[in-house]
């Protein structure tokens, strides 16, 4: 079976010996007798190997899960299999069939209601209904996660699990065989529930035969959804209190948090070379922004940003861009651009020119697949992303600063 969106699996003899094989698609559903798979068998090794799932690409707050429990009781049915990080995060997921577009929207409705139960309950509840499903007693929530990741405090964990329980902040999962269904469709339905925060996604987990009786199973993305709330990034950068966002008194969500949780760190180690360069605030949001032109000319239409991408790919770096809708900014920018040889000899080969999905330029360093969401502020991941942002921010403002001054017409 090839669905016409993916080719078939290539296996490559390396030796060249001409052994190479197509290996084709076999529905999820098939008896084991022909090499199949059933959704009870797809379930338990996803929930054994949770890292073949796509959470970084869908979400990089919810990734590193560790396994929770399968069939959680809740009074809306059982959930498949549930799973937790160290931030506390929550992915819920269904594995199914996938028949026609009404069983679709009916698995759909079933996770979302799953998820509305779960946004009533306490961390008690949870620890309660998780302890019942593994015969377990204790804080087995937290062990689990403290056996995969010591560090992680048990009252913070208590209370993370806790905050995004009573916001609904949750990572769906649905995961079948053939799933096609336009997105619009699946965001206008899910949007009839509101009340909550949630990411959901449809995972096509494709299953191909390979020689000696063996199945390849490869799950990726089909679609996905969003419905958590989005704050807009103003010229300049917000400050204040961890505890307020905007001046409209809310708590910040957990996100927030992280971002500020490694924002701080960098700004407050970090000193620039360029000293005429002022200092931004620490931010709430994902991007930090540093004036990079003149009060005459602008000080926002040319900036540098820093900045921690959790969609697909995951990645984090600082970059110089311009207000695309400013032609002195544009040719400024492309004055910069057009020096690449000599600014990659000054900062270096990993240099890069790209523009964003909206086709705004950018020019700096990225970094892919090393975020610091869920690290321990001593641990050593945590620690190296401070550093390269540190490092590389400072070779970027302090490196092309001046060419900017210069012209713009400035004074350093």
């Amino acid at each position: 079976m090839n669905d016409g969106a993916y080719g078939e699996l290539i296996r490559l003899d390396r030796a060249g010996k001409g052994l190479e094989e197509t290996l084709h698609r076999i529905p999820l559903g098939t008896s084991a007798s022909d090499g199949g798979m059933d959704e009870s068998t797809l379930q338990d090794l996803l929930f054994r190997h949770p890292q073949a799932l796509p959470i970084a690409s869908i979400d990089a707050s919810y990734d590193d899960v560790v396994p929770v429990c399968k069939e959680l009781h809740t009074p809306a049915g059982y959930v498949d299999a549930i799973y937790v990080n160290a931030l506390g995060r929550l992915t819920l997921a269904e594995f199914k069939l996938w028949r026609n577009p009404q069983a679709r929207r009916e698995v759909i409705g079933q996770i979302l209601d799953y998820a509305k139960e779960l946004a009533s309950w306490s961390y008690e509840d949870l620890q309660r209904e998780v302890s019942k499903s593994l015969k377990r007693k204790g804080n087995v929530l937290h062990e689990l996660v403290s056996a995969a990741y010591p560090e992680v405090d048990e009252a913070a964990f208590v209370d993370n699990v806790s905050r995004h329980l009573k916001r609904g902040e949750f990572l769906l999962l649905i995961i079948g065989d053939g799933i096609r269904e336009d997105a619009k469709n699946i965001v206008d339905f899910v949007q009839e529930h509101g009340g909550l925060h949630f990411n959901l996604a449809l995972i096509e987990a494709a299953l191909y035969r390979d020689k000696h009786d063996q199945v390849i199973v490869q799950p990726r993305i089909v679609t996905r959804t969003e419905l958590v709330p989005r704050y807009i990034l103003n010229a300049g950068e917000v400050g204040g209190t961890a505890k307020k966002v905007d001046g409209d008194g809310a708590e910040l969500t957990d996100l927030e948090q992280e971002n500020r949780r490694f924002w701080a760190p960098v700004l407050e180690g970090l000193t620039l070379s360029d000293v005429s360069v002022d200092m931004p605030n620490v931010s709430n949001h994902s991007v930090i922004s540093f004036k990079g032109g003149t009060p005459e000319f602008g000080n926002w239409v040319l900036r540098f940003n820093g900045f921690l991408q959790r969609r697909s790919p995951p990645c984090m770096g600082c970059y110089l861009t311009c207000d695309r809708n400013n032609s002195p900014a544009m040719r400024v920018f492309e004055s910069i651009k057009s020096d690449m040889d000599a600014l990659r000899a000054e900062m270096g080969e990993d240099l890069e020119f790209w523009h964003n999905k909206d086709g705004l330029p950018r020019l700096g360093f990225f970094r892919p697949e090393q975020l610091p969401f869920g690290k321990h502020e001593e641990s050593g991941e945590f620690r190296d992303s401070v550093q390269w942002m540190q490092e590389k921010l400072d070779l970027l403002v302090s490196a092309i600063h001046p060419r900017l001054q210069r012209l713009l017409g400035g004074k350093d």
